[in-house]
């Protein structure tokens, strides 16, 4: 029976869900083809009809984004928005989750795979690159339109937002700021895996008390601690 016209696209799709799935999960090194081909439920010859070799998988799965915002934490997101809950709160406190913490394989790409990409190749750098570059324009188009009271009110709007933020006039400094929440949640993760449990929850309260904090424009944030309480007459 011949193959439909988009089998070939399905597979690798397949392929790199799979691969995804184990280089969050096992880190670069100790992902085969042989792993991620059976993960997949596919043969190892299928492989090659897709890739030359490993590195090119991991840049492949890497420039798909690797599901760095997954359904489950867009899902509490667009709830939290909708009960007028603070976003960034929320965001922190899923990332900075226990259950994020001991599934990485199911969570953000960043943590895991960061240290795999800085002993990898130019072509797999500048493709992590882009996804953190991504992510942080994201971020900060978020803070953007909080800060201004608007939030997508319907799951198509939240989609869309995520697919292409309105960050055309984002202010730098909401750049800056969501680059240092990634920074300060990624960095939070990583060594919270590499430690015991006591000392890891420690690390992720630290950050997830921290994050939220980064939200409001410096200017917004001055102006508001310059503001000095009225005194009532006696």
């Amino acid at each position: 029976m011949p193959y439909s016209p988009d089998h070939k696209a399905k597979s690798r799709i397949k392929i790199i869900r799979s691969a995804a799935k184990l280089f969050k999960m096992l880190g670069y090194e100790n992902v085969t083809i042989d792993k991620v081909m059976a993960d997949a439920g596919m043969t190892r010859g299928g492989f090659y009809a897709h890739f030359k070799n490993k590195e090119d998988l991991f840049v492949a799965t890497v420039e798909s984004g690797m599901s760095l915002v997954g359904e489950p934490v867009l899902s509490r997101l667009r709830k939290a928005e909708k009960y007028g809950l603070d976003w960034t709160t929320t965001f922190a406190e899923l990332y900075l989750s226990r259950q994020h913490l001991k599934d990485p394989g199911k969570g953000c790409a960043l943590p895991t795979l960061s240290t795999e990409v800085a002993r990898s190749g130019p072509r797999a750098q500048q493709a992590f690159a882009t996804v953190i570059q991504g992510a942080c324009t994201k971020l900060a188009g978020k803070l953007a339109l909080e800060e201004l009271g608007i939030a997508p009110t319907t799951r198509k709007e939240a989609d869309a937002w995520f697919d292409k933020p309105p960050v055309g006039n984002v202010d730098p400094a909401h750049r800056t700021n969501a680059t240092a929440m990634l920074s300060m949640m990624v960095g939070a993760m990583v060594l919270g895996r590499a430690v015991d449990d006591d000392t890891a929850e420690d690390i992720l309260e630290a950050v997830r008390k921290s994050v939220p904090r980064l939200k409001n424009h410096p200017e917004t944030a001055a102006n508001q601690s310059a503001k000095k309480p009225e005194r009532t007459s006696a």
